[in-house]
């Protein structure tokens, strides 16, 4: 498995029809080149997208003065030959350290799988740890 650290973007926004395709009108005006987004409907109206850009600098810079709310965290990126319990056995790992993660986010594509995990930022470091050894 191959682990790298990743930056996100969490942007708050109404839950209404356009307002992903708006984000992502703003990404393309400003060539911004996503590695995942992903789109929730928060209840009451409210909405937020998760974004992790190819090159955060870049990002920073398209998404002033849009107006929305944004907050930045790290996540991890792991990668690695797709077969069955693969995910099972690093999530029964992370779960025997005591580390609560907030979201996971995995694929399959053929031979390959790629996931996304969150967690607080003060288990960062701990779950870094956790995923060099795998």
């Amino acid at each position: 498995m191959d682990t790298t650290r990743a930056t996100y973007f969490a942007i708050a926004t109404e839950d209404q029809s356009g307002e992903l395709a708006r984000f992502a009108k703003v990404m393309l005006k400003h060539n911004i080149n996503l590695a995942g987004v992903w789109g929730f409907g928060m209840g009451r109206g409210n909405a937020e997208i998760i974004a992790i850009p190819r090159d955060p600098i870049s990002f920073r810079r398209a998404i002033k003065g849009t107006g929305w709310r944004v907050r930045e965290g790290s996540c991890f990126h792991l990668t690695g030959e797709d077969r069955a319990g693969v995910l099972s056995e690093t999530l029964d790992r992370i779960a025997q350290e005591g580390i609560n993660l907030h979201a996971v986010d995995a694929m399959g594509f053929e031979a390959r799988y790629s996931a996304y995990v969150w967690c607080d930022e003060k288990d960062l470091e701990k779950l870094r740890q956790i995923l060099k050894g795998q």
